[in-house]
């Protein structure tokens, strides 16, 4: 016979057993879904979490990929994950969705462990009748195959959503814990330790877990203090009044020490603060009919949501607004009576607060339901007990009829995320899938035009897509910019440099400050041959980014192109000193001693680029020709057999086009090395035929 804490352990082993089999089939069809959106500027585009080994100092390096800044402490935790998932797999999006999927579970199974515990405390422990385990499970099954849930979870990039709410839940298990612990001090500290450390760890992985210590005096609320003392509830209404100035306080410090800062994102926003606030009572309704209905065809990564410009416009802004708020004061009411319900209620409108409020941020994302969705199953789970419970004495049959309901139920909340997923399998199904869906946002066709069409080279349609998104419902004016850089980029891409050019500009009238659409404007002059306004450029750029190495290495050889070689060394070497191994500044400072007449020094420079690129046949051509200058032939005709020995003569023309076209290479002595290439040429063509004659007659 199993004692109770061995039978408890055992079905803890079960439940979540359960739950990985659960998760891992319900996304087992993820494990290959592409980069989207995010991803790429947060992940694959970011070179502080491409590391290339484990040292500490290289991983302590991920904590600042701020996007844009150089040293700014930026959600550590997540881009550490992130980091090591590059270092083990690069851009193979199976690792990163294996840890997703695992943190998911984790999550659920904290989930489980925490309800349980909650089941426990001084407010509930008398009203499940033994059902504590059955709850636990159901809530945690219920919301961990939501359908809602797989844009946390496929999504790569909202890892850093996900790995917050593990540690949050986390948090909050430890938290119970230390209030149900047996009264040993030692005992209770450890939990309460391991409560704040969780926190931290829920803070590094993101800012919205900062609602935490408001959320822990809403557990205290609800489930170990008696509010009938008037007491209690005058130091609760102190401990909330603590919780939301700690909240500010730590709100302050992410935005580096001005409180108002979040004001500032309204200026590239098409909607003002107060018509935000009136449009999310909309959205936390929307987002509330998805997860109680989570059918697919109402899941997207994106949706169409009119602004609320008024309390009457649209119509639903002023019943959405008196439906939340009654929803909320049913929460409070019910805190006593029904403290599931009430704590299931406010802790979703509670943790919504930092990112469905006053923040300008877009509209509407659905993994931002992620963490506030967790207990909102916790009510509807007790509720399921209780009646299969109340029909399992009355009605034998009505209980199994509800028993097949509840199941059914649960086989579609899994065969629904399943299908949903089905949708993230790569660019294109996402975003014509949301085009389906959101017909009136510009974001799916451009994001089309983008991730799909100009990938696979079908720049016909990618032009038609952007034109399409140019004319749409945009989220911000700098993303509405980025339909001008899309069609720029297709005339780029074709050669038509001077219509690109005429629209980077238009896009920086819209996004004045965009830094993608200055580098591309800068390429596309370079390319013009328009140097001095290349250079103009190039000098707001470094005038914000004086560290980065591709607009330095960029401004020296515009200086070069211009012949001023003495102005552009300063550039080269400071792009060297802070990347000693950068290809093109490498050849770029050979390419301007050699004609300056150091070439010795110039020969060093690339051979420095030969050794880091051994495979570069462009490098061995400016081998060539800087000992060719220094009038070292013996040099230049090793460096010429290498070249043979690692091209093939037909692969030599497309070096030699590589190394001329569209002005992006520095000077380089096209004679001399015409000269010794049809020299080499003419040698290797008479060995042919000496081996063919040779060859002919041993044959005969």
């Amino acid at each position: 016979m199993l004692n109770e804490k061995t039978f408890t352990c055992y079905r803890t082993i079960f439940s979540a057993a359960l739950l990985l089999v659960v998760i891992f089939l319900i996304y087992s069809n993820t494990f290959h879904a592409s980069w989207h959106m995010d991803d790429y500027p947060n992940i694959t585009y970011k070179p502080q979490l491409h590391i290339k080994d484990l040292r500490p100092s290289t991983l302590i390096g991920t904590f600042y990929a701020q996007i844009g800044e150089n040293k700014k402490l930026y959600r550590p935790l997540s881009c550490l994950t992130l980091a090591i998932n590059w270092y083990f797999g690069k851009a193979n999006v199976f690792g990163y969705h294996v840890i997703n999927i695992l943190i998911h579970f984790l999550t659920a199974c904290f989930l489980f462990l925490t309800v349980f515990c909650v089941l426990g405390s001084p407010n509930l422990k008398e009203r499940c009748n033994g059902n504590e385990y059955f709850i636990a499970l159901l809530t945690s099954t219920l919301w961990a195959i939501n359908p809602i849930q797989t844009q946390a979870v496929t999504y790569i990039v909202q890892r850093m959503a996900s790995l917050s709410t593990m540690f949050y839940i986390l948090s909050l298990f430890f938290y119970v814990k230390g209030r149900i612990a047996h009264p040993t001090l030692l005992k209770k500290a450890i939990f309460f330790i391991c409560c704040l450390l969780s926190f931290i760890l829920a803070l590094g992985s993101k800012e919205n877990a900062a609602i935490l210590p408001i959320s822990l005096i809403l557990v205290e609320i609800c489930f170990f203090q008696d509010l009938g003392q008037p007491g209690t509830r005058k130091a609760f209404a102190w401990a909330f009044l603590g919780g939301t100035l700690l909240l500010v306080g730590i709100g302050t410090v992410f935005m580096h020490g001005n409180p108002l800062a979040f004001l500032q994102a309204y200026e590239d926003r098409p909607f003002t603060f107060f018509q935000r606030l009136m449009t999310e009572p909309r959205v936390l309704l929307l987002y509330l009919t998805q997860i109680f209905y989570p059918v697919p065809p109402r899941l997207s990564i994106e949706h169409d949501i009119a602004v609320s410009t008024s309390l009457f416009t649209p119509w639903t802004t002023l019943p959405c607004l008196l439906i939340v708020l009654a929803l909320i004061t049913m929460g409070l009411s019910q805190i006593k009576k029904r403290p599931i319900l009430a704590f299931g209620i406010l802790f979703y409108f509670l943790n919504h607060v930092i990112e469905s409020s006053i923040l300008g941020l877009e509209l509407v994302f659905e993994h931002r339901n992620y963490l506030p969705s967790l207990f909102l199953f916790f009510p509807v789970a007790t509720g399921v007990i209780w009646i299969l419970d109340y029909y399992n004495e009355k009605k034998r049959l009505m209980y199994y009829v509800l028993i097949s309901f509840f199941t059914l139920m649960l086989i579609g909340f899994g065969m629904g995320t399943y299908i949903r997923n089905m949708a993230w399998a790569t660019e294109r199904t996402l975003w014509e899938d949301a085009m389906a869906k959101a017909p009136k946002s510009a974001r799916p066709p451009h994001n089309l035009a983008w991730g799909y069409y100009e990938v696979v080279g079908q720049y016909d349609r990618a032009m038609e897509l952007y034109e399409k998104s140019f004319l749409r419902e945009w989220h911000s004016y700098s993303h509405r910019a980025n339909a001008l850089y899309g069609i720029a980029g297709i005339h780029f891409k074709k050669g038509d440099y001077d219509r690109a050019v005429e629209l980077y500009k238009k896009a920086l009238r819209i996004a004045p400050k965009d830094e993608m659409t200055y580098q591309q404007l800068v390429l596309s002059l370079i390319r013009l041959g328009r140097w001095d306004e290349a250079s103009k450029n190039l000098d707001f750029l470094l005038s914000r980014f004086p560290d980065k190495v591709k607009y330095l290495n960029l401004k020296g050889f515009v200086l070069l192109k211009q012949i001023r070689t003495e102005d552009a060394l300063p550039y080269f070497k400071k792009c060297l000193k802070l990347n000693p191994y950068y290809r093109k500044a490498l050849i770029n400072m050979g390419t301007a001693l050699s004609s300056m007449g150091e070439h010795e020094r110039a020969e060093w420079f690339f051979k420095v680029a030969k050794a880091r690129y051994p495979r570069d046949a462009l490098v061995l051509l400016w081998l060539i020709e800087v000992n060719l200058r220094a009038d070292d032939k013996g040099d230049a005709e090793q460096y010429m057999n290498k070249l043979f020995a690692s091209v093939h003569i037909n692969g030599l023309v497309s070096v030699a086009e590589r190394l001329f076209e569209h002005n992006l290479m520095v000077p380089i002595s096209s004679e001399l090395l015409t000269q010794e290439i049809a020299r080499k040429l003419e040698e290797k063509s008479k060995e042919i035929a000496q081996l063919e004659t040779h060859q002919s007659g041993q044959s005969k």
